[in-house]
């Protein structure tokens, strides 16, 4: 789900790298006398800084031998084809979980490139939780705090299945007005939290670890795509038929600090 929301932009080389300004902090005693000159200095204007991630490749082969391609299967008309679907869907969900997860290194001839995840690049705004604290109101409200402290408008929260019961639960139900066709309806969740720094969808994803929730504003994250997705025939291999679909790609993280993650949750399978 993350990588579908975020949207893609293009990336030129291995360090895939972008500019970040920031502006500078508010000045209450900015006042100037009447009539007076303008003065200049070396720290009059907000210098850039320069970020960037290692594109990582992403790779899933397949085979499948000629009898299977010859055995008629129910539903299957073609084995092949079946498996470079299937196997589409599957390198995706690997980069979906690298966009989160992934830490960075710079590879060499023996050790591949990777990226550096969402959670990893987020350093800023980080609240862990106490011993045995799970996900509530509290810690919540207090993340978002900081996050607007520091000029983020987020507006989507990630969370994997428990955490999104968790908060589901921080509200009793409350009356509702049906109408007849919703009459035998019981509603147990929510997906927007209306808090006091702004409205976030609460979006369960798979991918999150157990123990980390993360709210982020989207705007400011991108899939940085050097290759991609591609489809190679390989050449066949005795009695088989084998391809593979590769991929090169990174996240680009404009404003770590737009976003925050809570950690060391407790949580129940």
């Amino acid at each position: 789900m993350f990588k579908s929301r975020i949207g893609g932009t293009q990336a030129k080389y291995r360090l895939h790298e972008w500019q970040v300004q920031d502006l500078a902090a508010s000045n209450s005693a900015n006042a100037k006398v009447e009539g007076s000159a303008t003065t200049f200095a070396s720290g009059d204007s907000t210098l850039r800084t320069r970020q960037g991630n290692y594109t990582q490749i992403l790779e899933k082969p397949w085979s499948v031998s000629y009898t299977q391609m010859a055995v008629e299967v129910a539903g299957v008309a073609d084995e092949y084809a079946e498996q470079r679907r299937l196997k589409t869907i599957e390198i995706m969900r690997d980069l979906n979980a690298a966009l989160i997860n992934q830490t960075s290194a710079s590879g060499d001839s023996a050790t591949a490139r990777t990226m550096q995840g969402a959670l990893a690049a987020i350093t800023t705004n980080a609240t862990a939780a106490a011993v045995n604290e799970k996900v509530n109101q509290p810690l919540y409200n207090k993340l978002m705090r900081l996050i607007w402290l520091q000029g983020g408008r987020p507006n989507a929260t990630y969370v994997r299945g428990y955490n999104k019961q968790v908060i589901s639960g921080w509200t009793m139900p409350t009356q509702r007005h049906l109408s007849q066709s919703e009459a035998k309806t019981l509603y147990a969740s929510f997906d927007k939290y209306d808090s006091d720094f702004g409205t976030q969808l609460i979006l369960p994803e798979r991918e999150m670890p157990d123990a980390q929730v993360m709210v982020v504003e989207e705007k400011h994250f991108k899939v940085a795509y050097l290759r991609p997705l591609e489809y190679k025939e390989i050449s066949e291999n005795g009695g088989s038929q084998r391809g593979r679909i590769e991929s090169e790609a990174t996240l680009e993280y404009r404003s770590e600090n737009s976003s925050g993650k809570i950690t060391c949750l407790t949580f129940e399978y």
